[in-house]
């Protein structure tokens, strides 16, 4: 057990967050702007310190603990309770810039959290992009964005799931659509995991349709909907009052899940940390009920 008057080093939970999100030893040395073993060594320390072995280490991968599963929410309270005690006394994040490549998935959760970051630091010009999954990672690692947040990791290892949201069917509020055979599908152009979720839930469920509108953009897909020309698939707090959720005799659909992918290296800077924070802050919330 801990003294009462021991305390854990900061540096030593960030070492351990980093980590905790990259899965990987290495990149988080990158991330870090330090070498491999100054990493290994800060997580030996703070085992030492906990008592609790805080990973599972091999040759292939790196994995939490249980206890270190629980020492992660806790670090990452205390990394984000110290950024908001600094910004209170004026230290704020110096005037820069954070690109951001997003997709239209992830997208739709982005502008409170974009809200808040231009209250905290009003300095900092955010860039934001909008690709499919594989395209914003492609970004990230030519050194054109800082932080790709992705509905797909594409075979990318590390990347830190911030959310996942039960997926609806939806439709306009006051149309007869679903009552249309067969039904009329607007959805996301080929190669899209949740296009594929929602045509095998289709197939299994017996219920035939056709694509009246493919897209590989969110907006033109919600232009549709809204019109009542077709029925979509949308995160269950993404359904606008223009639209309601289709339950009764629709199968059920997968969760949405979202992840986020840092810059690694020098191109590291306290305005990306900062968003990257504020993203988990904000959207690591507890999963809304799927309707009745």
């Amino acid at each position: 057990m801990l003294e009462p008057a021991q305390s854990i080093d900061a540096g030593l939970l960030r070492a351990f967050v980093t980590v905790a999100e990259t899965r990987n030893f290495t990149r988080a040395a990158e991330r870090l702007n330090c070498v491999q073993s100054a990493v290994s060594m800060q997580i030996k320390r703070l085992e030492e310190a906990l008592q609790v072995r805080v990973l599972n280490r091999t040759s292939r991968e790196v994995r939490l603990t249980r206890e270190g599963e629980i020492v992660l929410r806790y670090a990452q309270r205390v990394m984000r309770l110290t950024a908001d005690a600094m910004m209170e006394l004026g230290q704020r994040v110096e005037p820069g810039r954070v690109r951001i490549a997003a997709t239209d998935m992830s997208m739709c959760f982005l502008p409170p959290v974009l809200t808040e970051f231009g209250k905290r630091f009003p300095l900092v010009q955010v860039e934001l992009s909008c690709n499919r999954s594989w395209e914003a990672l492609e970004l990230l690692e030519a050194g054109d964005a800082d932080l790709a947040f992705v509905t797909q990791r594409c075979g990318r290892s590390g990347g830190q799931q911030i959310m996942h949201r039960p997926l609806v069917w939806a439709a306009a509020r006051h149309s007869d659509v679903p009552e249309v055979d067969p039904l009329p599908l607007a959805i996301f152009a080929p190669d899209c995991i949740y296009r594929k979720a929602a045509i095998q839930a289709l197939d299994d469920h017996g219920m035939p349709f056709r694509f009246a509108y493919e897209s590989t953009s969110r907006a033109g897909l919600d232009c549709v909907v809204e019109a009542g020309l077709a029925v979509t698939v949308l995160p269950v707090d993404g359904v606008s009052g223009k639209l309601r959720v289709l339950d009764s005799g629709f199968p059920a659909l997968p969760d949405l899940k979202t992840y986020l992918f840092h810059a690694s290296g020098s191109r590291v800077s306290p305005s990306v940390d900062a968003l990257a924070d504020l993203l988990l802050e904000m959207l690591a919330v507890p999963v809304p009920q799927r309707p009745e």
